[in-house]
């Protein structure tokens, strides 16, 4: 009985390390943490891809159809709320360019501040910087017009990772300055508090 007892002890004690080990594991994966470089650097990637995307819609010629698909690289939900906000963004660019001529091209830089990974979940804080560029003569440009249009809008862009490895994009959140215009590449201007 002795032995038994002993087994049993044995046994319960094995089992409360495994389920604390189990538990500091777990609470270790919840912990925000730096992504490894390639994380970091895929994730860079796909932000300035997907934001170059967003400014090039507005920047498209009227005759270009049909409106382009979101980036493959995002959730589903993502794309199909992308799908709704891309075909505002070409309908924006259109608009501008029968007023005024709109824009001629787009260029986007991407500066990350900031990236945190927590398990399965990625956030990128970062400040977008685009230049839309204004279908100008270079002397229009040298008479002191405008050549583009440029702002600097932070993000929080949030990815998860998929069953396969890869990240898809699952959410973005531009923070406009409070009482600032949203810039052209945005269809609808956050709530502020």
């Amino acid at each position: 009985m002795h032995a038994h007892g002993s087994r049993i002890r044995v046994l319960a004690a094995t089992l409360t390390a495994a389920v604390i080990a189990g538990a500091a594991t777990a609470s270790a994966a919840s912990v925000p943490r730096a992504p490894a470089a390639a994380d970091r650097a895929e994730l860079s990637r796909l932000a300035q891809s997907y934001l170059q995307q967003r400014a090039d819609l507005v920047t498209r010629p009227a005759a270009q159809a049909p409106v382009p698909e979101p980036p493959t690289a995002a959730t589903p939900s993502m794309r199909a709320g992308l799908r709704t906000e891309f075909a505002v963004l070409v309908r924006r660019g259109r608009a501008y360019q029968q007023a005024d001529g709109g824009y001629i091209r787009a260029t986007v830089e991407v500066k990350v501040n900031d990236a945190t990974l927590n398990g399965r979940t990625a956030s990128l804080h970062l400040t977008e910087d685009t230049r839309l560029h204004h279908p100008l003569t270079p002397a229009q440009v040298a008479a002191g017009a405008p050549e583009y249009e440029a702002y600097a809008l932070p993000h929080t862009l949030t990815f998860t990772r998929a069953p396969s490895g890869s990240w898809l994009l699952a959410s973005d959140r531009p923070e406009p300055n409070d009482g600032g215009l949203a810039p052209s590449t945005q269809v609808a201007r956050p709530h502020t508090t």
